[in-house]
């Protein structure tokens, strides 16, 4: 493990800018006769609203052909007024309200593209059985079902709205072609400017630091709705932290324990941080020596993102992860990070541990990897050729399934 300074001051929600200003670089991009996009999103937040609209309006600021611009629930009726210079509307993972289709019925009469954006299977009830066993919420109880329900149903009815779908991986697009019969293109997860030069100033400072003990195992995944993941290598961790003493586990959030692991809990060896913001988070993925993404593989979990990976390559860290589709497609076993399946945990730890493996090389493969596709004009690319392939529809139906 690594113990890394205390970042310098920084702004951690960069993406919270007034309607005036918002409403002021819309214009700048008609300006500028570059196509524009209003993307929607309920309210700004470090998670799905920073991948999916945060990123992609940074990344087309280095596009000639498109610009984006994100507006919220509660201003609706004001992209409405915008409608006459906007060549496409994306719901990024918004909820059915009567204003929302009210506006796609004024987009749809200008023949304004609407595409939703989604970046889980958060679309489909018929899937909401393994939803709620996956994050193990106990549909049971009343008030749960008809949260869950309700929820996910009014992003199904927003989802069928649409003239196509975002996705990001080919698995989740086709789940989204399966439940609604209509196209889909892919725009992957990305890195943004601030995560890359706060990766930069930490990976420098890793390289001037030897690593010491004890050995750090980082899970970032640490929330109790994920406990059903954790349970898939508990044993695994718990031979090997009983095994090696200078093993300690860091977890970012909060997580519910078996009984099992109770008194290394008591010992230290497992050690909590409390959530943070994502610039932070980077300086805790780069402290540790392997960070591990373990998921129960189904359904619902394969249409999750890489960005576990991405993340940590950025600061030198190995990513040891379940197969699942995102992971098993961008992860080369034992050349950019491991995949383990049941029962392969401990034996892939503990040869990280044993320095068995070439860390330096493995992650200098990922940072190239990462480098080159999550980032830059590859990523600028990919997002103007998924928007170009709505955008020629012109709101009517594209022959094309996939990309």
């Amino acid at each position: 493990m690594i113990r890394l300074p205390q970042l310098d001051s920084y702004e951690s929600t960069p993406w919270e800018l007034p309607q005036a200003q918002r409403l002021k670089q819309f214009y700048q991009i008609v300006r500028e006769g570059k196509k524009a996009a209003v993307l929607l999103y309920r309210e700004a937040d470090t998670s799905t609203f920073r991948y999916r609209c945060y990123n992609i309006m940074q990344a087309l600021c280095e596009s000639e052909q498109w610009g984006a611009v994100c507006f919220f629930e509660q201003e609706y009726h004001t992209v409405i007024e915008l409608l006459p210079q906007t060549d496409m509307i994306v719901m990024t993972r918004v909820k059915w309200t009567t204003t929302l289709n009210w506006l796609v019925e004024k987009a749809k009469q200008r023949m304004i593209p609407v595409v939703f954006d989604v970046d889980d299977r958060v679309f489909d009830l018929d899937a909401l059985n393994t939803f709620a066993n996956t994050l193990a919420i106990d549909l049971e109880h009343e008030y749960a079902c008809d949260f869950w329900f309700a929820n996910i149903a009014r992003i199904q009815q927003a989802a069928a709205l649409a003239d196509g779908y975002f996705s990001t991986n080919d698995y989740l697009g086709k789940k989204l072609q399966e439940k609604f019969n209509k196209p889909y293109q892919i725009i992957p997860n990305s890195v943004n400017r601030e995560q890359l030069a706060v990766s930069e100033i930490l990976s420098k400072q890793k390289q001037q630091l030897v690593n010491a003990r004890p050995f750090a195992i980082g899970y970032f995944s640490g929330s109790p709705t994920h406990i059903n993941d954790f349970l898939e290598i508990y044993k695994d961790l718990l031979v090997l932290l009983n095994k090696y003493p200078d093993i300690i586990l860091e977890v970012v959030g909060f997580m519910e324990f078996p009984q099992e692991m109770q008194s290394l809990l008591q010992a230290g060896r497992i050690r909590f941080t409390p959530l943070v913001d994502f610039i932070e988070l980077q300086r805790l993925i780069a402290q540790v020596d392997v960070n591990i993404v373990p998921l129960v593989n189904n359904s619902f979990t394969n249409c999750k993102s890489e960005l576990k990976y991405f993340e940590a390559a950025l600061v030198d860290t190995i990513t040891v992860a379940t197969p699942i589709y995102s992971y098993r497609n961008n992860i080369k076993n034992g050349e950019n990070g491991f995949l383990c399946r049941p029962g392969q945990w401990f034996e892939t730890l503990e040869s990280i541990y044993l320095e068995r493996v070439n860390r330096t090389q493995i992650c200098a493969n990922a940072k190239k990897d990462v480098l080159q596709r999550y980032c830059g004009k590859a990523f600028v690319e990919q997002i103007e050729h998924a928007y170009n392939f709505f955008e020629k529809s012109k709101g009517g139906c594209v022959n094309e399934t996939s990309c």
